[in-house]
């Protein structure tokens, strides 16, 4: 072999395992979400009778099916947006103009789901509503 496909090949090499490695890292994380999710919500409903957990369980996946297009749509036009950021030439206006399309997005989305939190909890007791507000906040990141 000539010393360039060495190069070559070893430099695919380790190109390929720095990607898997990646890879690797990153899926713990997206496969560990929904089961966390669901721990931390038994944790939460674990001393309420059968019919309160049944009731707060429904109520969170209402809040989930709401919000899960919503996330979906931001996703896309932040997608557009970073393909805006690649294109050449750069049009600066229309990056601004995704951005802040983004930006209302988000806004909107706090209020409509602030709303089906609102909606929700309404027919609930203070000890479910509690329990509730619970689940919606997100989990800290433990201090090293």
């Amino acid at each position: 072999m000539n010393r360039n496909i060495k190069f070559a090949f070893i430099a695919s090499l380790i190109l390929n395992v720095l990607l898997i490695g990646v890879l690797l890292g990153q899926s713990p994380r997206r496969f560990d979400r929904g089961t966390m999710r669901q721990q931390r919500m038994d944790q939460a409903l674990k001393d309420l009778p059968e019919a309160a957990q049944t009731r707060l369980r429904e109520k969170f996946q209402q809040l989930h099916a709401a919000a899960d297009p919503l996330f979906e749509q931001i996703r896309k036009n932040e997608e557009q947006a970073v393909q805006l950021l690649g294109k050449e030439p750069f049009d600066e206006s229309a990056y601004d103009r995704q951005v802040s399309k983004i930006t209302e997005m988000r806004v909107e989305m706090t209020k409509k789901m602030s709303q089906v939190a609102k909606d929700a909890s309404k027919d609930l007791s203070a000890d479910e509503r509690a329990r509730f507000a619970q689940l919606l906040r997100r989990p800290r990141p433990p201090n090293p």
